[in-house]
């Protein structure tokens, strides 16, 4: 038979392999910090190696470290240093241009001080101007005023004249329409004479009387010359009659020849017929007074006489008409000739008027202009005043920003160089640490990995928070929700199960860890629920697994034992294939599809499984086992829930309040600088820009606030529930107890055998419980308190008694009673140990040095 045996790699082995992935990897640091960054990481291993020994030797824990761990190292080191390199350099960037954003707003602040004065200086002199030419214009407008109030009052006076005259001449007019009948006859009966009735009338040798005396009516009425008067016998119709002598023969005859006589006719009636007077018409009077002088009886003499005797007639009549018009007419031209005088005065006053306005008019529009420069110049200096405030108050209201961010771009320097080291650690953190508990966690993190990496000069922080290196706030508090305990411990596997490049296997002997799973991943459960949970044993495993790694979802398997099924190594060891754009991984010779979303969860139950050292390597070990404190909190939790339910509901709602304002406050963070270093141009004339960051700050701010509210009322109500932490306390010391009793060796054969008195978690918090309900109920609460520690100390000691050997049952009253008080702080630890294991218990270098020899 031959036996191959594999020694551990040497750490120049290490080294060079470490040298060989790195070599061409940039990493920010000096040549020879490089080296030491090779050698820091196969030493890692290697110490690694010394403590597993050490856990073994304490614990009874197997823990394997193997090339593939090694390998997952360098891996994960080069991904992490990328990401977290890249993330200070952004962070730089947006800093820095944040920062020079706020500098330069500040230098445009000052200027903006110095224009704000010159404007505030030069505003001064336009309001004088502008006062001044107020005064004028003022005066200007009063001495309008009075004008237009003269000329208005002129105006009216004009227009109630011209109302009067308008009417009187209307009245007039109507009675000047009752002369014009007349006037008309008397053309119509003119124009009714043709030459041909005149050539007539000269013919007649001896015209009739009736001729001879129309004709002396028209010499009357023309105010030609007559002959005297003196008495003839006339014949008109036959009948004689005594009258005056003629004028005919003597002068009309010699009128009549003339060739204007007809002409003159229609000349008189036009245009002299208002030359018409009272005298004539008398002298007329006895003419018309005869009976016969009429156009009947002139037209049997001639028809020409007919027209001339109505055209005399007519004549008269429009005289009587007229003279009744005519003063009225005479008063109308001399109303008219007043108005046309006091219209032509109006004329001038309302140049006077028009000259005066325009002189105003000039005032007001250089009043105007000047109000409009004014205006101009005030509301330039508003928008640099309220530019001016509102770029203040953006600067004062990221003063503390301002303050962080010059600090972080002091820092980023430093932070990039000790990146190489601070990454090596979180590594080696998430790469190692899974299988061991809290105690050895942290001897491995500070007493190996942190010394050996400050003693290698590898750049590193004096005192590196993994967690918050690893995951925010906001991250953890949104674990808490989903159930996973907020003790260090607990978060810590948090980290390892979502940050670790291989798939976790949980060591979860209490379950927590697959509620927490459950939970965290309850939304791609609900999509295929017979699908994404399963044990190694389901038949349907390979179908699970292919279509849930297909479509990107989860698969959870529960209650894995020590060995893992061999269909599941190629998934283990993540042996993806690319085909064109696909990705697919050979499942027991058959590709399945593989989405990058797929995650592999394994939990086990057992309280102590014996992985091999090859699952070890294929998976990430994770060792969920409950903490003391853990534990604490959830049987607090328990408790308040069945004493006090609101006060727990009441946290519960308060937790998930402050878990989302810490994630909305980080993202409000994130937000403020990326828009700030993001802007471009001047940031003070981005007046959006400035706004978005100003509501963006009140909303950090109020958020600020709501957890600073939440924090009190958080206090405030963990006083309260520090009134049971007591119960808590000893449930958990109870439950460790129990526990404990796994430990106790045959003994005969010094072998343990306590692993038939292996009690759950599940079987404890039964009691627990009971405890709770059965025992006394009383006031006030300190005293509540104390009955239940009572109840439960006996409940849990009789419970557990039952199934001891004689022989362990008072081990396991004396292991409650020492928990107890050192819990207490009634026993040392240190007393504690050296009472059981005697001097190989103490550590000779942190004891204090013997004062005599002799002791």
């Amino acid at each position: 038979v031959n036996i191959n045996w594999f020694l551990p790699w040497p750490e120049e082995a290490l080294v060079a392999v470490s040298s060989t992935f790195l070599r061409s990897y940039d990493v920010d640091t000096p040549p020879d910090r490089k080296q030491a960054l090779y050698q820091l990481l196969g030493s890692y291993q290697n110490l690694v190696g010394q403590v597993c020994d050490l856990y073994f030797q304490s614990m009874r824990r197997h823990v394997y470290v193997t090339p593939k761990s090694y390998l997952c190292l360098i891996d994960f080191y080069k991904q992490l240093y990328k990401v977290k390199y890249d993330e200070v350099n952004v962070l730089e960037k947006s800093v820095n241009t944040g920062l020079k954003k706020l500098n330069e707003a500040a230098e445009d602040v000052e200027t903006m001080k110095v224009a704000l004065r010159e404007e505030e200086k030069n505003l001064k002199v336009a309001e004088e101007e502008t006062n001044k030419l107020l005064v004028k214009v003022q005066s200007e407008t009063v001495k309008a005023e009075a004008k237009a109030a003269e000329v208005g009052a002129k105006k009216d006076d004009c227009l109630q004249s011209k109302a009067i005259i308008e009417s009187e001449q209307e009245a007039a007019n109507k009675d000047l329409q009752a002369a014009l009948p007349f006037l008309h006859e008397a053309e119509a009966a003119a124009r009714s004479i043709t030459s041909k009735d005149i050539t007539e009338l000269k013919t007649l040798k001896t015209p009739s009387d009736i001729i001879r005396l129309v004709f002396d009516g028209l010499l009357i009425l023309q105010q030609k010359r007559v002959v005297d008067i003196k008495q003839e016998e006339k014949v008109l119709n036959k009948v004689k009659i005594d009258f005056i002598h003629d004028s005919y023969d003597e002068i009309a005859k010699s009128v009549l020849s003339d060739i204007r006589f007809l002409p003159d006719l229609l000349d008189f009636s036009a245009n002299e017929k208002d030359n018409i007077n009272d005298e004539t018409c008398e002298l007329l009077q006895p003419y018309l007074e005869l009976e016969n002088f009429n156009p009947a009886v002139a037209k049997k003499a001639s028809g020409a006489a007919e027209g001339l005797c109505k055209w005399v007639g007519a004549m008269v009549m429009y005289h009587e008409a007229a003279k009744i018009v005519k003063p009225k007419m005479d008063y109308l031209k001399v109303q008219t000739a007043k108005l046309e005088a006091a219209m032509r005065e109006l004329g001038a006053a309302e140049a006077e008027l028009a000259a005066a306005q325009a002189v105003l008019d000039g005032l007001n529009k250089q009043f105007q202009d000047a109000m409009d420069g004014k205006n101009a110049l005030e509301q330039k200096a508003n928008a640099t005043k309220k530019k001016m405030d509102q770029a203040n108050k953006l600067i004062n209201g990221l003063a503390g920003e301002k303050k962080r961010w010059t600090e972080d771009a002091n820092n980023f320097a430093d932070r990039r160089k000790r990146l190489v080291g601070d990454v090596a650690l979180a590594c080696a953190f998430v790469t190692f640490c899974g299988p061991f508990n809290s105690e050895y966690r942290d001897k491995l993190n500070k007493d190996y990995f942190l010394a050996d990496t400050h003693k290698r000069n590898v750049p590193a922080s004096d005192k590196v928070d993994l967690v918050g290196f690893l995951v925010d706030q906001g991250t953890v508090g949104e674990w808490a929700l989903e159930g996973l305990p907020s003790d260090d411990l607990s978060v810590q596997n948090g980290i390892m199960v979502t940050r670790s490049s291989r798939y976790p296997l949980m060591v979860d002997p209490q379950g927590q860890a697959l509620r927490w799973i459950k939970n965290k991943e309850k939304e791609r459960i609900a999509k295929a629920p017979g699908q994404c949970v399963s044990t190694l044993t389901n038949p349907r495993l390979k179908d699970q697994l292919e279509f849930t790694m297909g479509e990107g979802l989860c698969l959870i398997l529960e209650n894995v034992e020590e060995e893992i099924d061999p269909i599941l190594d190629p998934v283990l060891e993540k042996a993806i294939v690319k085909k064109g754009k696909n990705l697919y991984i050979n499942v027991s010779d058959q590709n399945m599809d593989y989405n990058p979303a797929f995650v592999l969860y394994m939990t086990s139950r057992l309280p102590n499984p014996h992985f091999s050292p090859e699952l070890s390597a294929k998976c990430t070990v994770i060792d969920f086992t409950v903490t003391l404190k853990g534990l604490e909190q959830q049987l607090l939790g328990r408790v308040l829930g069945m004493e006090q339910k609101s006060l727990e509901d009441s946290l519960a709602a308060l937790m998930e309040e402050v878990t989302n304002n810490t994630k909305s406050l980080q993202l409000l963070d994130k937000q403020l600088l990326e828009r700030l270093s993001n802007s471009s141009g001047n940031l003070l004339d981005d007046i959006e820009l400035i706004e978005v960051l100003a509501n963006t700050k009140a909303k950090a701010k109020e958020v600020e606030q709501k957890l600073l509210d939440a924090e009190e009322k958080k206090v405030e109500i963990n006083q309260k529930r520090e009134q049971y932490r007591p119960v808590a306390t000893r449930g958990s010391v109870m439950y460790f107890c129990m526990t404990d009793m796994t430990l106790v060796s045959n003994p005969i054969t010094l072998q343990p055998t306590g692993w038939m008195y292996n009690c759950s978690l599940i079987q404890f918090l039964e009691q627990f419980d009971i405890s709770v309900k059965n025992s006394e109920k009383c006031q006030p609460t300190s005293k509540r308190v104390d009955k239940i520690i009572d109840f439960l100390t006996y409940q849990i000691y009789r419970y557990m008694n039952r199934g001891l050997f004689e022989r362990d049952k008072m081990m396991f009253k004396l292991m409650v009673t020492i928990k107890i008080m050192v819990v207490a702080g009634q026993l040392n630890p240190g007393d504690v140990g050296l009472f059981l294991k005697g001097g190989s218990d103490l550590d000779v270098k942190s004891e204090r040095p013997n004062p005599n020899r002799w002791m």
